[in-house]
């Protein structure tokens, strides 16, 4: 789902809110009449358009009386009716917000479609887009690795906690005295624990150590990629989270050129290197600017990323 889709989505979800809340109202009103007829009949008075404070006025004679509450009746129904009323422009201001990050989104995608964009960013970003995508995959694919690489490692140090500390693990020892061929399971369920937590948190191979270092070298889009089991939807997954990217890249840079050249009339000397760096001049309404990229990249970098400077030429 395109976040239009979504956005659209939920536009439709406020506006079925908002129905039911002006459904409710009618409904409330329709009540209210039915206990005003109900008072002009059994107790002759038409409170047909009157205020609460009114009401509780003319209800005084009959505090002691049964038609104290039927009289009570309308006023309760005229709370009903004020606190749905509340509800409907709560869900009214819900609904515009919507509406209004819809028709931003609609004209973003407009923009960016268009040919306002010169084609030469638009490619300069497909191709960040491309290497970003393959970046994620192999990093991905390391991440299992050294999830794994530390899993055997931690069920290695299990072992040689058992074969070290053979007093405090006999149980677990087979008739030679050394540690048995254990499950996963039972070497993570060992007894005595404290012996083991601490020989494993020396070598820094206990859970928290674990996942603190996988955490680190995943990054978060890397860990949710890894929370989705099925490789087509976490392939989808990633091509549309980086689509979304691209997209606000280029926003961004078009914003931040506009600042300098104003509109822009022609970038037929901006070019793309051989590396990949977007570099030139544009010639604006306003002003020239010398557009410069510096490109990053590397194992300890959550992806590859590049900064690109602006410069308005005096």
């Amino acid at each position: 789902m395109s976040k239009v889709d979504s956005l659209q989505a939920s536009v439709e979800k406020a506006e079925l809110k908002v129905e039911k809340c002006k459904g409710t109202i009618e409904r409330h009103k329709k009540a209210l009449d039915k206990k005003v007829q109900k008072v002009i009949k059994e107790v002759g008075l038409d409170l047909t358009g009157k205020s609460k404070e009114e009401i509780d006025e003319l209800r005084e004679p009959y505090r002691t009386t049964d038609h104290s509450w039927t009289i009570y009746e309308v006023i309760g129904k005229l709370d009903d009716i004020k606190g749905a009323t509340k509800k409907l422009g709560e869900a009214e201001h819900v609904l515009n917000n919507w509406k209004e990050k819809l028709s931003l989104e609609i004209e973003k995608n407009r923009f960016l479609e268009g040919d306002d964009i010169p084609q030469v960013i638009k490619d300069f970003l497909e191709q960040w887009k491309q290497k970003a995508y393959e970046w994620h995959i192999k990093r991905y694919n390391d991440y299992l690795e050294l999830k794994e690489e530390l899993h055997k490692k931690e069920r290695e140090a299990r072992i040689e906690c058992i074969n070290t500390y053979k007093d405090a693990y006999e149980r677990y020892l087979d008739e030679n005295g050394e540690a048995k061929d254990l499950s996963d399971h039972t070497l993570a369920n060992v007894y005595p624990r404290s012996i083991m937590n601490t020989f494993l948190e020396e070598r820094e191979l206990d859970w928290k150590s674990i996942q603190s270092r996988l955490n680190s070298f995943a990054g978060k889009t890397i860990l949710y990629m890894a929370s989705i089991y099925d490789e087509s939807k976490r392939l989808a997954w990633l091509e549309k989270a980086l689509e979304q990217e691209k997209k606000s890249k280029m926003l961004d840079l078009i914003n931040r050129i506009n600042a300098v050249t104003g509109s822009i009339i022609d970038a037929e000397d901006l070019r793309i290197s051989e590396v990949g760096n977007l570099n030139g001049i544009i010639t604006g309404e306003k002003a020239n600017a010398k557009v410069e990229t510096i490109g990053a990249g590397g194992w300890n970098i959550q992806c590859f990323h590049y900064r690109t400077l602006v410069n308005e030429i005096k």
